[in-house]
């Protein structure tokens, strides 16, 4: 793992085109400058999806092995769960209890929704639910009954005769592999009771085949309503990567809307902002009910209204108790361009783009809607007058088709998370001249560019 091309790799496993590999050293003999560019574009890559605190390049070419085993499983999660989630996998809108909607399905962890799979096929062979996903699958019966329900001709229940508890869970395995589920674990593994390990496992069961009815038309469409509003997603997670990457402690955000309700995110997101705003002798640590969140919801609206660059109008706490989408990211915007801000110290929104306009005179721009932006060259170019040996100008292309736009967009954003920059734009947002992320992109570089004057 020390040379980064792993991690590299299973990145672009969670998310296709993740790192735009044209940017990534090659080779057999990368010098210890070469190898810290591929870890650097890595973890900053890294950043927002798992939890880094206290993890960086050196972590890696240390070779710390506890450090590298918790990035190693947070990575391997996302990567065995990616269709365990309404958006790839509709069909688990099945899985609603009593009165719940989609949306309060899309609420849960994947852990949680595999826990409900598994209790879904228990039940439908009229069997006790279990409660977890580590010992209360460690006896390989509740598995054999879920392998079973999916698929009765190729996994019998035989195995549930055998006394010894790894000589079911072998057989077990030996059914799940009839079935084409991955050769993740063995059956010594299961029999353990590892909550991570038998989550690995059932999720490739899931993956190989979920047993979940097709849905009819009607329902496949209400499952797509979900998803209508590409624009706020897009701002969710891009805000949502954002306060990960902070490296606030105890602060990680799956969702944004949900878990910014109760008011202790924003408020612990304003505090790493301005740690003189927030009054914390009125906050409600541990919320137990509506009227705890209110009250944190209302000290993390006065917290914003004494900083004066933030401006709340027709926007209060009540919008984040009550997950109001359109508010919530208007509020969490505002922090977003302040914390990038602080890092031009007196500089403002104009003088940025005077500093594009001085680095780039070949291109001047206007504002960060402006159209020359669009083509992705100025951002390249801008990494170039920080580093210029990050760029291979022979990938560089003219921007003048869409798919020239969007590899020279790819482009940027790789090379200058190899440089260092935290952003969390996605390459559309070049093209589609998405002011607030060009802001960030932009302001990024400048604070990088600081760094090596100094």
């Amino acid at each position: 793992m020390s040379d980064g091309m792993i991690l590299i790799k299973l990145l672009n496993l969670v998310e296709e085109g993740l790192i735009d590999m044209r940017t990534v050293n090659k080779g057999k003999s990368l010098n210890i400058y070469k190898i810290r560019e591929n870890l650097d574009l890595a973890i900053g890559v890294a950043k927002g999806k798992i939890k880094l605190v206290g993890i960086g390049a050196d972590t890696f070419l240390e070779k710390v092995p506890h450090l590298i085993l918790g990035v190693m499983w947070q990575i391997m999660r996302l990567i065995s769960t990616k269709s365990v989630s309404l958006k790839e996998c509709p069909e688990i809108m099945r899985l609603a209890q009593g009165d719940e909607e989609l949306a309060d399905l899309n609420k849960l962890t994947p852990e949680e929704l595999l826990l409900r799979w598994v209790n879904f096929h228990l039940k439908a062979q009229s069997q006790p639910e279990v409660k977890n996903l580590g010992k209360d699958l460690a006896d390989s019966k509740a598995l054999l009954y879920v392998l079973h329900n999916l698929d009765p001709s190729k996994c019998s229940l035989a195995a549930l005769e055998e006394a010894d508890d790894l000589k079911r869970a072998e057989q077990m395995m030996l059914n799940s592999e009839s079935i084409g589920v991955a050769d993740v674990c063995g059956a010594e593994d299961i029999v353990k009771g590892n909550a991570r390990v038998n989550m690995i496992f059932v999720s490739e069961i899931f993956n190989t085949k979920h047993g979940l009815e097709e849905l009819t038309k009607e329902e496949y469409e209400a499952a797509a309503l979900l998803d209508d509003d590409i624009d706020a997603s897009k701002e969710e997670r891009g805000f949502r990567f954002w306060i990960n990457s902070l490296g606030i402690e105890d602060v990680f955000v799956n969702n944004l809307y949900e878990e910014a309700r109760d008011g202790l995110v924003i408020l612990k997101v304003i505090h790493r902002i301005n740690d003189q705003v927030v009054d914390w002798k009125r906050v409600v640590h541990k919320p137990r009910n509506v009227f705890d969140k209110n009250a944190n919801c209302m000290v993390a609206e006065d917290a914003c209204r004494k900083i004066k660059e933030i401006k709340l109008i027709g926007v209060g706490g009540k919008d984040l108790v009550d997950g109001h989408k359109k508010n919530i990211l208007a509020i969490v915007w505002q922090l977003v361009r302040l914390h990038y801000l602080q890092l031009l110290g007196s500089l403002t929104e104009k003088d940025l783009i005077a500093w594009v306009n001085e680095t780039c005179p070949d291109h001047q721009i206007k504002n960060f809607k402006d159209p020359a932006l669009g083509d992705g060259q100025i951002l390249i170019k801008m990494c170039a007058a920080i580093e210029p040996r990050v760029v291979n100008w022979d990938l560089v292309t003219k921007g003048e088709t869409e798919e020239e736009k969007e590899m020279n967009a790819k482009y940027a954003i790789s090379i200058a998370r190899k440089l260092g920059a935290v952003i969390f734009l996605v390459w559309e947002d070049i093209p589609q001249l998405n002011p607030k992320m060009l802001l960030v992109f932009v302001c990024s570089l400048y604070d990088l560019k600081q760094l090596v004057k100094q």
